[in-house]
């Protein structure tokens, strides 16, 4: 994007001044949601700590998750265990405005 960089740090800082809370949901129902495979290393996936929120892009209007932003591995690994997963929202619109897509 030019000379802009923008870190996760600033997507995390974005989302507490907006106070978007954190919300759990099935991993397994956000995956089969996302619809897509998850293809990850599984070395990386068994360090993931799922205890960290996933943050989730979701388009406003449809209310669907459309691609995560951060988490993938954390999202595998709780697929893997069958457990739910932590997420914050980010809406569609504000990942356009942020990333310029």
């Amino acid at each position: 994007m030019g000379d802009r960089v923008i870190h996760l740090t600033d997507v995390i800082r974005y989302l507490d001044r907006r106070e978007r809370r954190v919300h759990r949901i099935s991993a397994r129902a956000l995956a089969k949601m996302l619809e897509r495979r998850l293809e990850t290393s599984r070395n990386r996936i068994m360090r993931a700590d799922i205890s960290v929120p996933i943050i989730l892009v979701v388009d406003r209007e449809t209310r669907r998750p459309t691609v995560i932003l951060d988490g993938n591995h954390r999202l595998a690994k709780a697929v893997k265990l069958g457990m739910n997963v932590r997420f914050r929202v980010l809406y569609s619109d504000e990942y356009d405005m942020m990333f310029g897509t």
